[in-house]
């Protein structure tokens, strides 16, 4: 529906290719940014209706993890990311193989959430 803009770094890179204005993208974004206030704020309701409503949640690295390893894994995903949403998202496929194209641009853009997210 939105031509594959997931999030913001991918947005950037959209337009800096040219397949999307410079309105357009602010426009995502914005709607990308209130989005994700709003599942946070949603996440906030359910917890504080659970069972564990009194356990304050917080988030921080693992310690065997140092700040600039993480800084340019978070890098180097986006980067791939935002380089396969690239080469397959903003391509015209050709209409004999539509369906089939979709289906491993798919596979691909899931295939980079989920490495990045191991």
């Amino acid at each position: 529906v939105s031509g594959a803009h997931f999030n913001p770094a991918v947005t950037v890179a959209i337009v800096l290719r040219g397949a999307c204005s410079i309105s357009d993208a602010v426009a995502y974004v914005l709607v990308q940014l209130s989005a994700g206030l709003c599942a946070g704020w949603v996440a906030a309701i359910f917890h504080t209706a659970g069972p564990l409503f009194k356990r304050t949640i917080t988030l921080h690295h693992g310690t065997e993890y140092a700040l600039g390893s993480m800084a340019f894994a978070e890098l180097f995903f986006t980067f791939v990311l935002a380089y396969v949403v690239l080469a397959v998202a903003t391509t015209k496929p050709s209409a004999s193989q539509t369906t089939a194209q979709k289906f491993y641009f798919a596979l691909a853009i899931g295939s980079c959430v989920t490495a990045g997210g191991f």
